[in-house]
């Protein structure tokens, strides 16, 4: 945390010893608050990445004085996310690090932070405006979205590249084994419909190059699929790209109607995500022509599974929903109560979702009807893990959950520092997560005791991947890690251009990720 001269009196004096004491002091007490310049546009720095020791977080990086206690007033007076984003001129990576700084100086409590309705539940039914990038709720109109800072005018005046065009029905060559042929590679958020986020291939035990980089219009925190000759992907700009393997080159984009922060699954000849307008496409895997669309009634950030003929996803409007692939019709719908962002993992009929109503729900796949439901005390946006007969999951307070996959009885739960944005990897009776206190953990599955943590410089939302003996993620910090799976032990690292949420892909020696950049990269 960065202290400014103002500040040095308070803390030799006790360390701010809370709000009651900050009311003593006159005047303003400034907290500098890391915020990004241009969050959509950031420039990436012309440099290989490739690092073995710590750096700074790069030139697309601001620092922003805040007033800690006007903060403080504002926040203890139930003052909305998107206010605060006004008021002090922060994106939301930057409100977040102002919630963290006032955290770390004993101002406020992360219990009485978490106690806010996050911003999509307190605005999503009375905003007036939207952003046509990131679909942020703004209550007046704008030109400049302050979630990813955008300039509207500009961003609709734009014009895809694409060759296919959003819309259109058919779903002749749609399969529902998830898969591309004889091929192993990636061709589902965190690699198998258990979500376990480990990969049968060859991992990346000595950094060597970068192999390519892709540059698209916005940021990339989708994870890839790769398939036998293709990357695929979506951007905030709201394309979904097809580039070759080998070369970076495109091979087609598809535009929808706004920004893709959903991850692809592949089966057979299709290529299936959400996108915040709404919606799920399915577009053919060589041609990019749109074979399947169907609309929810609120933004699809939650990717989809695709089994026996049938897509499960969730929305924003509170439903996991089940439809069917050929005759693109609904089967049922589950609503819970509130958005639903989680990604869902399928098992034993079963598939299994988390909602920000703080429940963790398991729900058959052929009925739709409720087969348990676990409480948490905060929400579950993250994608819940499924091994053996244990489904793993993060929640808002701050805790890993271990339940039994038949009943939801929990076995055990493991408490962080921070609220858990990151979903889990399992291996070898060892789970992996990230947190927003910057640390990777692992835990033991049996005991749910720690085995070993690693520190970041930012908040960890991409999940932990798994292949060759390593654990990859990246951080807010910028920066694509490589650890010892055994051990913990940093072996490499690479730096981007801005923070990385996307989490990677392994397919035959190659890592292929997203970074706020812009870029999709590849490295090996």
């Amino acid at each position: 945390m960065e202290i400014e001269p103002s500040q040095v009196f308070a803390t030799r004096r006790g360390g701010w010893a809370g709000y009651g004491h900050l009311l003593g002091i006159k005047g303003t007490v400034p907290l500098t608050v890391t915020d990004l310049k241009t969050p959509q546009m950031a420039a990436p720095q012309h440099n290989s990445g490739l690092e073995k020791s710590p750096t700074s977080t790069g030139n697309d990086m601001a620092k922003v004085k805040v007033d800690a206690k006007e903060a403080l007033d504002d926040i203890r007076a139930g003052t909305s996310d998107i206010a605060l984003i006004d008021k002090y001129g922060l994106s939301a990576m930057g409100l977040q690090s102002l919630f963290s700084k006032l955290v770390d100086a004993g101002l406020i409590s992360r219990a009485e932070l978490d106690k806010r309705l996050p911003l999509s539940q307190k605005t999503v039914d009375i905003a007036i405006y939207r952003c046509p990038a990131c679909d942020m709720p703004q209550f007046t109109e704008f030109d400049e979205c302050p979630q990813c800072g955008i300039i509207v005018s500009k961003f609709k005046k734009r014009r895809p590249r694409a060759s296919a065009k959003a819309g259109g029905k058919g779903s002749r060559g749609v399969s529902p084994v998830a898969g591309a042929g004889d091929w192993r590679g990636a061709v589902m958020f965190r690699a198998n419909l258990h979500r376990t986020g480990s990969y049968d291939t060859r991992g990346v035990a000595k950094l060597t190059r970068l192999k390519w980089k892709f540059k698209t219009d916005g940021w990339v925190s989708s994870s890839p699929a790769v398939t036998q000759d293709a990357v695929l992907f979506g951007s905030l700009d709201g394309n979904f790209y097809s580039v070759n393997k080998e070369t970076a080159q495109e091979r087609w984009n598809f535009k929808t109607g706004s920004s893709i922060y959903s991850s692809c699954a592949i089966a057979g000849a299709v290529v299936f995500f959400g996108s915040l307008d709404g919606a799920i496409y399915g577009l053919d895997l060589q041609s990019g022509e749109p074979q399947f669309k169907f609309a929810t009634a609120a933004a699809v950030y939650s990717s989809p599974a695709v089994a026996d003929g049938r897509i499960y996803f969730g929305s924003l409007d509170g439903n996991l929903y089940a439809v069917d692939v050929v005759g693109q019709t609904e089967q049922w719908k589950f609503k819970t109560g509130g958005p639903v962002y989680s990604t869902p993992a399928i098992s034993e009929g079963i598939v299994y979702f988390g909602s920000l109503d703080g429940n963790l729900y398991a729900v058959a796949v052929r009925s739709g009807k409720s087969v348990w439901k676990l409480k948490t005390g905060g929400p579950v946006s993250t994608t819940p893990v499924i091994a053996r007969d244990v489904v793993y999951f993060g929640s808002g307070d701050r805790c890993i959950y271990a339940a039994d996959s038949g009943t939801g009885q929990e076995r055990w739960h493991f408490k962080a520092g921070d609220k858990i944005s990151s979903s889990s990897a399992v291996a070898r009776d060892v789970i992996y997560f990230g947190s927003d206190d910057r640390r990777v953990y692992a835990v033991d599955v049996k005991t749910g005791l720690a085995i070993w943590t690693f520190e970041t410089e930012g908040a960890v939302y991409s999940s932990p991947t798994l292949a060759g003996g390593m654990v990859y993620f990246g951080s807010a910090d910028g920066t694509l890690y490589a650890l010892d799976l055994a051990t913990g032990q940093e072996i490499w690292r690479f730096k981007t251009g801005s923070p990385v949420y996307s989490s990677p892909a392994v397919a035959d020696g190659v890592i292929y990720f997203g970074s706020d950049d812009g870029h999709l990269y590849a490295i090996q």
